[in-house]
């Protein structure tokens, strides 16, 4: 019975999607150290995402998990809009990522 709820359904796929944001940071976090960057497009960011994680294939899956982190984690990460129409991702270096990090592991 509770399958078939989607408010039940879709409240248990937001929890698992809010268990993997973690994961999702620490691969954010490093691949723009890797680059010595802090903005990255929102299409490049999503291609290495995908193509740096075997576990992950749906590029809707890594929007939403996106869309988290800018709702549970706006002052480390914001997307603006850039002249060009391409959605920009940018990552504020002046927080301590160690409390980004733990913040989201409390948020599962």
């Amino acid at each position: 019975m509770e399958e078939r709820d989607p408010a039940i359904s879709q409240a248990k796929r937001r929890k698992r999607m809010i268990a993997g944001l973690p994961k999702m940071f620490n691969m954010i976090h490093l691949l723009l150290q890797s680059m010595n960057r802090s903005v990255i497009t929102k299409a490049e960011l999503v291609s290495k995402i995908i193509s740096g994680n075997c576990g992950i294939v749906d590029r809707r899956e890594v929007e939403e998990q996106l869309n988290l982190l800018l709702e549970l984690a706006p002052e480390w990460i914001s997307e603006k809009l850039a002249s060009s129409g391409d959605f920009l991702f940018c990552i504020n270096k002046m927080v301590d990522a160690m409390a980004i990090r733990a913040a989201l592991e409390e948020a599962k």
